[in-house]
């Protein structure tokens, strides 16, 4: 072929033609496609989940709560999508859409839009450090949030993993579908529990504002939690009925004997307390101590202090967790709890206490450095050799009678949990470190929300590979040269090829 032919052989009208019916081609089938999804989903009503079999079915008890909904509801999903828990919580959040479409949902990064995160977070009046949470919000300042610290079961040995024997906290379930049914459950039906705050004794006051000596952001969160809260002035009379938490925050009077028989009955009768310590009572017993003896928690007239974690001195800046589900989420979370002023709460040994007796743990420890204080001035804590000692202190104990401990509690079953620090929950240090969220996971743990529910969690199936150095070394061979080099070998081929 001359040249003169070759280059005459396509024209340039021929080329511009082919092009403008591909593209032609191209458009109207973008354009097929966008009008079959538009009219799937506005005429169409049905969806077909072809991994339905294989996912986990919503719960019946789910699906009427859903339907009780009678206003819109806005789902805030503030989360970022690098948390283990977005895919969890997106996914469920979406199947709850499905079924109602009164659920609106609006999904947050507060990592990448962290300018519409804190606007938020003032909205609702939400710690400026808080994230990976949900809130359920009806209108009309009636909301109820859900942190991602609840939504995990975990299955771990943490008294193993501290000594070194296992380094490793799994999580094994997800409860997400019973905390999210319950807040839309408050919202629909407006079922609350109600949580009772003693008075009369020098507490700190849950109506007061002030940073330490004040209750109203624990209120706020009880209040989240679709719990109702009241003050209880007269308890010798009894604990009231409807009672389903009792907190008594600091204390500085003593408690009176028929104050303290009503609390004995109320917690014999299934009953759940939070107890709070001012340091004022470290050196006089009542009423109060020995009602905890009895629970298998004994008050020794000492302080905790850890000096390794320490801001002020005679704060503690704790990081040590027992094994228990209150805490066991904060210690795979690498968490800290700021105890302002600690005292030392001790879980007296399972032998020394009748079969009977309650249960107990320690909920968070001094770190191995730490050390118990005998002697106060008003202004400096003392080591008092042969009195005090060296090592983990307890500051928090967790008790429970009637069922397994740390197992969804049966009907009848006991719980109680004793903190050595009056000021750790009040306005001031709910805020600092991981406060808030444990103070979220004591309530979670002491109502017992998810068996009131009776929705069980979702099981998150793990697959594990195992290598030798052998085979790590080979994989690496075939990803990292054979792969790459094939491609490479390959593309070398075909240019060879067109060259020759």
């Amino acid at each position: 072929m001359t040249p003169e032919l070759e280059q005459n052989s396509y024209e340039s009208g021929r080329f511009w033609r082919a092009g403008l019916t591909v593209a032609g081609g191209i458009f109207g089938m973008l354009a097929l496609v966008l009008m079959v999804n538009y009219l799937a989903a506005t005429r169409l009503h049905w969806r077909y989940d072809l991994l339905a079999s294989r996912r986990p079915q919503i719960s019946p008890l789910t699906v009427s709560t859903l339907a009780l909904l009678t206003n819109e509801v806005k789902v805030v999903v503030l989360f970022s999508p690098e948390s283990d828990l977005y895919r969890q919580v997106d996914t469920l959040l979406r199947e709850y859409a499905l079924i109602s479409p009164r659920l609106r949902i609006q999904t947050i990064d507060y990592v990448r839009d962290p300018a519409l995160a804190t606007l938020i977070k003032t909205q609702y009046g939400l710690n400026k450090n808080v994230g990976d949470l949900v809130i359920f919000d009806e209108g009309g300042g009636r909301f109820r949030t859900v942190d991602d610290s609840e939504m995990s079961v975990y299955n771990a040995d943490v008294k193993r993993m501290l000594s070194g024997r296992n380094d490793e906290i799994r999580r094994v379930a997800f409860r997400g579908e019973a905390l999210f049914t319950s807040a839309l459950a408050g919202l629909a039906e407006g079922v609350l529990q109600r949580a009772y705050f003693l008075q009369g004794h020098g507490e700190v006051d849950p109506r007061s504002e002030d940073d330490s000596r004040g209750h109203t952001r624990l209120v706020r969160l009880l209040e989240e939690k679709n719990v109702e809260t009241r003050e209880l002035t007269n308890a010798a009379v009894g604990i009231p009925a409807d009672c389903s938490l009792l907190v008594v925050a600091g204390p500085v009077q003593s408690l009176n004997s028929a104050e303290t028989t009503a609390m004995a009955s109320f917690l014999s009768n299934g009953g759940r307390m939070l107890v709070t310590l001012p340091m004022e009572t470290r050196l006089k017993r009542g009423g109060l101590e020995e009602l905890l003896e009895a629970w298998g928690i004994y008050l020794p007239s000492q302080f905790a202090a850890d000096p390794e974690n320490s801001l002020r001195g005679f704060d503690v800046l704790a990081t040590r967790f027992g094994s228990h589900p209150v805490t066991i989420a904060l210690t795979r979370a690498k968490a800290s709890v700021h105890f302002q002023a600690p005292r030392v709460v001790v879980p007296i040994p399972a032998e020394r206490l009748s079969a009977d007796a309650p249960k107990t743990v320690a909920l968070i420890t001094t770190g191995p450095e730490g050390r118990t204080m005998s002697e106060f001035d008003g202004r400096q804590l003392s080591f008092v050799e042969g009195r005090d000692r060296r090592g983990e202190v307890p500051m928090a104990v967790a008790s429970e009678k009637g069922g397994a401990l740390g197992l969804s509690a049966a009907r009848g079953t006991s719980r109680l949990i004793v903190l050595g620090d009056a000021s750790l929950l009040a306005n001031g240090p709910i805020n600092s470190a991981a406060n808030r969220e444990f103070a979220a996971l004591c309530v979670n743990w002491l109502l017992d929300r998810q068996q009131a529910l009776a929705i069980g969690p979702r099981v998150i199936s793990e697959y594990r590979l195992n290598f030798t150095a052998r085979q790590m070394r080979l994989m690496n061979l075939i990803l990292l040269g054979v792969l790459p080099g094939g491609v490479l070998g390959l593309g070398f081929l075909i240019w060879l090829r067109r060259r020759t």
